[in-house]
């Protein structure tokens, strides 16, 4: 049986016509063990950009790529619990828009799937026909050129990891990480 008008608290009947219901959920608290998860990756996201591994200086460094990995999985999860416990954080700035990928959140699962899943698709470029896994760029400058596809990283003041997706560590990772700590702090403070 499909209701055509809704009653309120004090009982007053209220056609619904073209009005649309909109489920509203409760959101779960965080418990003890979250919030300690949380704070750990915080510190850890925190030691690796101080420690100077996305330096120029390291651009030869084994670890580098160890690194991006690693910060890639620490990022995605408190972006993943600022969604679920607060808002989402959707910056689409720099981004290549695409099926896969709708905002910062999508386009560092794609990249990190792809650094850490050798047999991943996202390691295919589509414009440019090639299979491109991970490549970095410091600064403003072109890595590759496939016909009339380039690669290039746009920023003097950035480093640029990128394939099919570019993420630029101060623009997009940084300021990514930056949104979800300023949404999940009072939360795991409390």
């Amino acid at each position: 049986m499909v209701a055509d008008s809704v009653s309120d608290e004090c009982g007053t009947r209220t056609s619904l016509g073209d009005v649309r219901i909109l489920k509203l959920t409760r959101r779960r608290p965080m418990d003890s063990q979250m919030k300690q998860q949380i704070r750990m990756s915080f510190e850890r996201i925190d030691e690796l950009l101080l420690c100077g591994i996305f330096q120029r200086e390291r651009a030869d460094d084994p670890l580098v790529m160890s690194a991006l990995a690693e910060r890639l999985i620490l990022v995605r999860d408190p972006m993943a619990k600022a969604k679920k416990f607060t808002t989402p954080v959707q910056l689409t700035d720099d981004l290549n828009i695409a099926n896969q990928v709708k905002d910062v959140s999508d386009a560092i699962k794609y990249v990190r799937d792809g650094i850490c899943h050798v047999d991943s698709e996202n390691h295919s470029h589509d414009l440019c026909k090639a299979r491109i896994g991970y490549n970095v760029a410091y600064g403003k400058r072109c890595i590759a050129k496939f016909g009339d596809v380039e690669l290039t990283s746009d920023y003097e003041d950035d480093v640029c990891f990128f394939g099919e997706q570019k993420l630029y560590l101060k623009r997009l990772l940084r300021r990514a990480y930056q949104e979800a700590k300023d949404k999940l702090s009072p939360s795991i403070r409390a």
